[in-house]
């Protein structure tokens, strides 16, 4: 875990928020509409706190118009590690 997951940690659990990781975990229910409305609540206020996570669940809502039947499979961590990297160093996706 890197220094900076590890302060994300730290300040989303003391702001009760979840963190960057559960956000991912929640996206699908989130964009679904079936995420119980105090939770629902705690997403929309860590993505507005969190430009990363906001990008990730744009081009995940972009990606699930794709595909509106499917749900996704769950990516390898080092594959999202390094997928967010590259979007995150593309002038484009900022």
């Amino acid at each position: 875990m890197t220094v900076k997951t590890k302060l994300e940690r730290i300040l989303f659990r003391s702001l009760r928020l979840p963190t960057c990781q559960e956000l991912e975990e929640f996206a699908y229910d989130f964009l679904e509409g079936h995420l119980d409305p105090a939770t629902n609540r705690k997403v929309e206020r860590h993505l507005k706190l969190c430009g990363p996570c906001q990008r990730f669940i744009e081009v995940y809502r972009r990606t699930r118009a794709l595909r509106p039947d499917e749900e996704p499979p769950p990516l390898d961590e080092t594959f999202k590690e390094e997928l967010l990297g590259f979007l995150l160093k593309s002038p484009n996706f900022k």
